[in-house]
């Protein structure tokens, strides 16, 4: 009896303390499916043997974030996802979420963040430690062009002043293996991040820098495998030449509402990417600018101009280094909803990596145009873009393109597209939209200067995709 009465007294204590140790969990998330028509994405419909029916699929992605919260200074975070895939491909094909299913490593829920969140005690300081989505300062284009991804990383941030901020942090891109395939020794890719983000009424600025020292093994070939943003343009780049020094990039994003209902954004980057080799370097810089008017309760029109510096025609040449702006990491930043990325749901964007460095756009957007019905919504993009790419530089061996340039993709200086862009949004329900977005691109370019013996000149592109976005 007396052993019983033990055991319980040590099950309750055991019990009490994981009840008093116990988080508060919260999920939420966004679970997408969209269906997909679209038309000539590549570009070479002029191509007599080109199958001309226009693409068709659906696909899906379920994003989950649960939150394990100690307190109100203390939580962990923990994102999943499952996607983005369309039907029957990979993790969606028929039986894949069978135990005996033969895709059954594509199967499954990959955790996209893992990170402990919380305030020093008795101070403004906030640390967040663990892999994470990091972003440098953007005022427009919904996020940086430089870094914006997921990244193992401790970011430590708090306040100066009531008006004056700062955010430090480090994180690792890359270890060991470099190349995807073979461990390469001191084949590292680092990142150390600083921010001074300062708001003042009427305007607010954030200068920052970024500094990135690269494993002096890491050769060009293997920065193409796993950061291609880094790599140099040329055709010649030398792919076994490691002896990369670093990468650092300066910049400021600025957002000034003093002259409401006007707002003005604006943000200049710069960055640079040095190497032993001349021909592996790479630099250059971005500037963009748009201008808001909140004053109409029914839409928010707004213009904007967007300049990347790209290829000056010594890389074609192989004596020269790459003149476009190196990226680390990118996902979000977009302008419209077609070529530049920006689609709201999963694959209706032609661009999913950043390989159209080199180009300036000017457009307009007329957004949150209310409409006929309660909680049916509009928007209109309009764009004209033209390559700032040199005219050669496309290789000059028939048939291959220089690194991080692809026809249809890039565009160099005799190359010019416009884009219109009509979406509708319904909310069904607070939590649940429905989505129908239009898409129409036309690109025209040179056939002499990208070798397109087939007779490609661009043309049109159109989309129509459709979906339904759950989000709670």
């Amino acid at each position: 009896m007396k052993r019983l009465i033990i055991l319980a007294v040590l099950c309750a204590f055991v019990l009490s303390a994981a009840v008093a140790s116990a988080a508060d969990i919260k999920a939420s998330g966004a679970w997408v499916v969209e269906a997909n028509w679209n038309s000539n994405w590549d570009f070479s419909d002029k191509i007599a043997t080109r199958d001309r029916e226009s693409a068709f699929a659906i696909s899906q992605r379920a994003t989950t974030t649960f939150e394990f919260i100690a307190n109100e200074n203390l939580k962990g975070v923990l994102q999943t996802r499952y996607g983005t895939q369309r039907w029957g491909a990979r993790s969606f094909t028929i039986g894949a979420g069978d135990s005996r299913a033969r895709n059954i490593d594509h199967n499954r829920i990959a955790v996209r963040q893992a990170y402990i969140d919380f305030n020093w005690p008795d101070t403004t300081v906030h640390v967040r430690a663990g892999y994470q989505g990091v972003s440098l300062p953007a005022a427009f284009g919904g996020g940086s062009l430089i870094l914006d991804e997921e990244i193992g990383a401790a970011v430590v941030s708090g306040s100066i002043t009531d008006n004056v901020g700062y955010l430090v942090g480090y994180a690792r891109a890359v270890d060991g293996d470099v190349t995807g395939a073979t461990t390469v020794t001191n084949g590292q890719i680092d990142a150390y991040v600083a921010a001074v983000p300062m708001n003042f009424e009427g305007f607010s600025l954030a200068p920052f820098g970024m500094y990135a020292p690269i494993g002096k093994a890491t050769t060009a070939a293997s920065v193409v495998a796993v950061a291609p943003g880094l790599a140099a343009t040329n055709a010649t780049t030398n792919p076994t030449g490691a002896d990369f020094d670093n990468a650092y990039w300066l910049g400021a994003a600025f957002t000034m509402d003093l002259f409401d209902p006007f707002v003005l954004k604006a943000d200049v980057n710069y960055g640079k990417v040095d190497s032993k080799y001349k021909q592996n370097r790479r630099s250059g810089w971005l500037f963009d600018a748009a201008l808001e008017y909140k004053g109409f309760d029914f839409m928010t029109p707004e213009v904007f101009f967007v300049y990347t510096t790209g290829e000056d025609g010594n890389g074609s040449k192989g004596n020269g280094s790459s003149e476009r702006m190196p990226v680390l990491a990118a996902q979000n930043w977009a302008i419209g909803s077609f070529f530049f990325g920006g689609d709201r749901l999963l694959a209706g964007s032609i661009q999913e990596t950043n390989n159209y460095m080199g180009f300036w756009a000017l457009g307009l957007s007329l957004k949150d145009i209310q409409s006929f019905a309660e909680g049916l919504t509009h928007d209109f993009h309009f764009i004209y873009a033209k390559g700032t790419n040199d005219k050669n530089t496309f290789s000059s061996v028939a048939g291959e393109l220089n690194r991080n340039v692809n026809y249809g993709r890039t565009l160099t200086t005799k190359d010019t597209l416009w884009e219109v862009d009509f979406n509708t949004g319904y909310k069904l329900y607070d939590e649940l939209t429905l989505s129908l977005d239009l898409g129409y691109v036309n690109l025209s370019t040179k056939k002499e200067r990208w070798n397109n013996t087939d007779g490609q000149k661009g043309g049109d592109a159109w989309k129509i995709s459709t979906g339904v976005l759950y989000q709670f």
